[in-house]
């Protein structure tokens, strides 16, 4: 049998190979230890990146929609607030027309019509919010205002009452009907600024959306809006209503406001099924990006129990390495004769 010899330089060449082989693994198992990825990931897919690519694709497309479905459920939620806000001031409103119909006082009958004229700018103010830098009831118009300022359309309603040459609280009904509720009356020609094309539905993610169709010239809020104004016209001064007409003037527009409530209920509540969209497809979507970064986490992911256990193999085989090192250059013919 053949003896094979290996010089001293060739041992010690082997020796260094060995080590910077078992070094190196310790490094890559160090890594994947710290990081939780695996080091060569092309290896672990045997190249095919295929799927790897379509999870990745789809976290994105997920994060997007997630940006998305924020701002509706921000938008949405402001416009309901909103629309609360001109409930409640209504049906308060109206309840105390009502309740100064039952009052011979002037200057009862003159207090709450002067507050319903706040009222009123209160409802336009509120109709011309925005959210996220865009107009909430403009309708596609979302840069600017959706309704003219309420001076401005008390103003234009006033030169409205006197061309129509108002005289009896009747005449008065007339007139404030025909600027708000008209087709081409004073309201949708000068008072609504915004666009007359509703806004483009949430796209919530690939197969849902949420409708949004709700705009300032909506027949329920000019309805809160006419006869807010209609009873802060009760005390106008060129009108000069006795206080039994005043009182008429009340009691018909708090009438009209609380048979009002219900409309506004519905425009709520039309706006609340879409807000239910849009939360049931925030779930829908965190629960699907989710299970993406799941399977990302699978395919890039390194078995911690697994690299921890090769990682402490490969220490015991680096101390090997070095302990035979070690004797190996002890191994001298000097050192043997001594």
């Amino acid at each position: 049998m053949p003896v094979i010899s290996v010089g001293d330089m060739a041992q010690q060449m082997m020796m260094a190979r060995r080590t910077s082989s078992v070094k190196s693994d310790l490094d890559r198992l160090a890594y994947e230890l710290g990081s939780g990825r695996k080091s060569d990931v092309a290896a672990s897919l045997k190249g095919d990146f295929n799927v790897l690519a379509g999870v990745e694709r789809q976290i994105s497309v997920l994060k997007g929609y997630e940006v998305a479905t924020t701002d509706a459920e921000v938008f949405t939620q402001t416009a309901q607030n909103t629309l609360e806000m001109v409930q409640n001031v209504a049906g308060d409103l109206a309840r105390d027309l009502l309740s100064a119909t039952q009052s011979n006082l002037p200057s009862s009958t003159d207090t709450v019509a002067r507050s319903a004229l706040n009222d009123f700018e209160a409802m336009v103010t509120a109709l011309n919010g925005r959210a996220a830098d865009r107009q909430l009831f403009g309708g596609t118009a979302t840069d600017g205002a959706s309704l003219m300022s309420a001076e401005d359309m008390m103003t234009d309603l006033k030169a409205a009452v006197t061309a129509a040459g108002v005289v009896t609280p009747s005449d008065l009904f007339a007139a404030v009907d025909d600027y708000f509720m008209t087709a081409g009356g004073g309201f949708e020609t000068n008072a609504y600024t915004g666009s007359t094309t509703d806004l483009a539905p949430f796209r919530l993610n690939d197969s849902d959306t949420a409708q949004y169709n709700i705009r300032a010239d909506n027949t329920a809020l000019r309805q809160a809006m006419r006869d807010s104004a209609l009873a802060s016209l009760a005390v106008d001064p060129t009108l000069n209503f006795s206080l039994s007409e005043k009182q008429t003037i009340l009691g018909e527009a708090g009438t009209r406001l609380l048979g009002g409530q219900d409309d506004i209920v519905a425009v709520r509540a039309e706006l609340g099924f879409n807000q239910e969209r849009i939360e049931n497809a925030i779930a829908s979507n965190s629960a699907q990006r989710s299970s993406m970064l799941m399977t990302q986490s699978d395919l890039l992911g390194a078995d911690q129990t697994e690299v921890a256990g090769q990682l402490q193999a490969v220490q015991v085989q680096l101390e090997m390495v070095y302990t035979i090192t070690a004797r190996l250059s002890q191994l001298t013919l000097a050192n043997y004769i001594r």
